[in-house]
């Protein structure tokens, strides 16, 4: 196209037109601009979020304290649990459903419901009991109950349990039953772990006559 065929009206509203294009880019640039400082003060103020308790905590780190039980507190174990062995070597567990430690001496421990059993298959329970750590003692109260390997069931209320010597001592009246029958005394001691039990103090015993017969049996044979 020919500057000469060109019409002088469309020159001269092309001029401001254009002077009109240039004010909107120059708007648009400083809208642009604001609002790219807008996203980097944005930015920064979300680092600082982000940040500045974490700096804060690094900071004051050397006043941060963990939270410690007072001495005054007694700490209770749940489902505890102990083991160890006895003089010959045999292997013991004691059981309870919560376990507290006296304040006074923290190797003497308050049970409840403990259960004691041993590698001859005897068991000890009773409602309450405290175990003496250090001494390797065991006192029941309560409902006691011994129930041997050889299966002998033996009532009483109060028992203490010298579990490293495998020895049981009760000063209460003491009830129960095997197979060669049924006894009662007013005080016993069930030593060798079992295998020896002294009754004193108004013994009854009733013998079973067929637990008798059956023993008999092989020597009449």
């Amino acid at each position: 196209m020919n500057a000469a065929n060109v019409h002088p009206e469309a020159i001269s509203t092309w001029a401001p037109q254009r002077q009109m294009t240039l004010a909107q880019a120059r708007r648009r640039s400083e809208m642009v601009g604001l609002l790219r400082m807008l996203f980097v003060a944005g930015a920064a103020i979300s680092a600082g979020i982000m940040i500045g308790p974490i700096a804060a905590s690094a900071l004051s780190g050397a006043t941060v304290q963990v939270d410690r039980i007072p001495g005054d507190q007694v700490v209770t174990m749940v489902n505890a649990r102990f083991t160890g062995r006895n003089i010959a070597g045999e292997a013991y567990v004691i059981t309870a459903e919560t376990a507290r430690r006296q304040r006074a001496d923290s190797r003497v421990v308050d049970l409840t419901n403990p259960k004691l059993i041993d590698e001859r298959g005897t068991e000890i329970t009773a409602p309450e009991g405290v175990y003496r750590q250090g001494e390797a003692v065991l006192d029941l109260s309560g409902d006691v109950q011994v129930i041997d390997g050889q299966g002998y069931t033996f009532n009483s209320t109060a028992a203490r349990v010298y579990i490293e010597d495998g020895r049981v001592i009760g000063l209460e009246p003491l009830d129960g039953g095997g197979p060669l029958g049924d006894v009662r005394a007013d005080s016993y001691e069930i030593t060798d772990d079992g295998d020896r039990v002294i009754l004193r103090g108004n013994v009854d015993m009733v013998i079973n006559p067929r637990s008798n017969e059956e023993t008999e049996a092989p020597n009449g044979e």
